[in-house]
């Protein structure tokens, strides 16, 4: 116990040393407006186009990225300290408002779960003339100007009639449908999320509709050479055709604007002036863990992504590929142990030499075969929300805090079974029990990532503040578990103390969604006129909520949330509103929830 005490009293000197000049004081709410959107969309000068070599960086991630964090202080310090009880180890997003949400920017933007979409908007996506049905157009000639020479799926690129260029993808003649199906609805899920996706959809072509383009070349060995006939052949030979002929593809279209190369998961573009906040450090970029686990996304890493210079002169920010999402590992299916562990996994190497190679992997004994051709290696039951990665180590990702998890939970589980359904439908899958087994695992998954992340910390959200038949002021919330089906509604109970300045107003255990504000018989409001109050800064109440879930004998008992209530000495009409991009033109006098904080 004695050098227990002395480890952690070292571990508190060294951290103090270390860290003291990054502490922080600033409160946790804010009187004026709330950050909702990020100025990175401002003009610069056009940036210069990146070649990255994404053999290297699977090794850099792999290896020297590895090696590299134990000889950083502030990382050794963090877990130094968890290790002896002091912490978690974690460090929070850098561009998180109030509420604890990213703010819109040139990386994301709020969609499904703070505006719900109808099941046609979830179905077209980001589709860009606004139908399910885009795409080519199948009309006229497709004209190839260059042959696919990047990444694993076999391909084209193409010119339509219109003028319009797109990517064509095949899927492999012994896997029909699956990269293309996993593509298009995942492209769907990550665009109604709230992230930049290309416009990907399913489309059918009649081979002789394709014609090689003057001065298209194709990749032979370490050269380009002219393409031939027999190029075109090659790919579309021993592809499935409908009656009419017409063989599927899955067409991206070409994104606007001057294509810069990838953006990476980490550091921040020096020659960007708008990009303030390291990649690992974005909350939208750890959030995505959670999602991309949901659809095993075992690809997501820099060599799928796009950095792309707008024509009103800022870079924007894609997501792309996702052919290696679901249960396709590009044109064949996932293998058991993708999404299970690392390629080269320096976590579970020590396990295999401690026990002389006796020690058996959990995947080894898994069934690799696939449930249907289309749908490829895709489970819920071996599925660990916690324990899920990518094939490579993604820097954004390790980083990712339990608040990270909650925010991309929430957008997980946002996803209803019917808007799902409609998503999945936008595949244009040919058999359909294959569909159903694609739709109902993915269902699964997602509950199995609501339920998990939700145990760990309080998954109550949409704060707002409301009245009630005799005009008093409520903090009304939505606990996300609830309503989502995580957890049983008749056994919940939300434990609250009201709080003004460190002194203890009230208290206190409801059964219904919401809290009145009052202190004793009198309101809040009346207490803090008592008070002689009239500085808004000393109109400010915190609320801590904790939610208790009961079931038979066992308790659960989540995280804390510490809510802050402005109630303004001239009230006006609550600002019952609970999306936080809804929050224009806010009244002054409003009584409004200010900030929160997640323990």
């Amino acid at each position: 116990m004695k050098l227990l005490s002395r480890a952690k009293l070292a571990f508190l000197l060294i951290a103090f040393a270390v860290f003291a000049s990054g502490c922080s004081s600033s409160r946790p709410y804010t009187l004026g407006a709330l950050k909702t959107e990020d100025p990175d969309r401002e003009p610069i000068p056009e940036p210069r186009e990146i070649e990255q070599n994404f053999y290297w960086d699977r090794v850099d991630l792999t290896v020297f990225h590895q090696l590299k964090k134990p000889l950083n202080l502030a990382w050794t310090g963090r877990k130094a300290g968890a290790l002896v009880g002091i912490g978690d180890g974690e460090t929070q997003a850098d561009n998180v408002n109030a509420f604890d949400e990213p703010p819109r920017s040139s990386w994301w933007t709020p969609r499904h779960y703070y505006r719900p979409m109808t099941a046609e908007e979830l179905a077209i996506g980001p589709n860009t003339d606004g139908r399910t049905e885009a795409g080519p157009d199948t009309s006229g000639t497709w004209t190839i100007w260059r042959g696919k020479s990047v990444g694993a799926a076999s391909g084209f690129f193409i010119q339509d009639a219109r003028g319009v260029r797109y990517l064509l993808k095949f899927d492999k003649p012994s896997y029909p449908e699956l990269a293309s199906s996993a593509e298009v609805i995942s492209t769907k899920i990550l665009h109604a999320a709230g992230y930049h996706v290309p416009e990907n959809t399913i489309a059918h072509v009649h081979p002789e509709q394709i014609e090689i383009g003057e001065g298209a070349t194709v990749q032979d060995g370490n050269d380009r050479r002219p393409m031939r006939p027999d190029d075109v052949t090659s790919v579309l030979e021993g592809q499935p055709r409908r009656d009419d002929g017409k063989v599927r593809v899955m067409a991206s279209r070409f994104v606007d604007g001057h294509v810069l190369g990838p953006w990476n998961f980490r550091g921040r573009r020096d020659d960007d002036p708008n990009d303030r906040v390291r990649h690992q450090d974005r909350r939208e970029l750890r959030g995505l863990r959670v999602i991309s686990a949901w659809l095993n996304d075992t690809d997501r890493r820099a060599a799928n992504t796009l950095a792309v210079y707008t024509d009103e002169r800022y870079i924007k920010h894609y997501v792309q590929d996702m052919s290696s999402t679901l249960g396709a590992n590009t044109g064949s299916p996932h293998r058991p142990i993708h999404g299970q562990a690392y390629m080269i996994d320096h976590r579970l190497i020590p396990q295999a030499l401690v026990s002389f190679g006796l020690f058996r992997f959990p995947w080894w004994e898994y069934d690799p075969s696939a449930a249907f051709p289309s749908v490829g290696y895709w489970r819920s039951d071996v599925f660990r929300p916690d324990e899920w990665v990518p094939t490579y180590p993604n820097p954004a990702f390790e980083k990712l805090t339990r608040r990270d998890a909650f925010w991309g939970s929430k957008i997980v589980t946002a996803f209803s079974d019917d808007d799902l359904a409609a998503i999945v439908q936008t595949a244009e899958m040919s058999n359909p029990e294959a569909e159903a087994y694609l739709l109902r695992v993915l269902q699964e998954r997602r509950d199995k990532t609501g339920r998990y992340w939700f145990r760990r910390i309080a998954p109550l959200d949409r704060f707002r503040v409301s009245q009630d038949s005799g005009s008093a002021l409520r903090l009304a919330f939505d606990d996300l578990a609830v309503e989502r089906g995580m957890e049983m509604a008749d056994a919940v109970a939300y434990r609250y103390t009201i709080r003004h300045d460190g002194t203890k107003l009230d208290h206190g255990m409801v059964s219904e969604r919401s809290v009145g504000l009052r202190v004793g018989e009198k309101t809040i409001n009346e207490w803090l006129d008592e008070q002689n109050l009239t500085n808004p800064d000393h109109r400010v109440v915190r609320v801590d909520l904790a939610p208790e879930y009961r079931s038979g004998d066992d308790v659960l008992r989540p995280s804390e949330v510490q809510v802050f209530v402005y109630l303004p000495a001239t009230p006006t009409r609550p600002l019952d509103v609970a999306s936080v991009f809804s929050r224009d033109d806010i009244d002054p006098h409003a009584p409004r929830v200010v900030g929160l904080r997640r323990k």
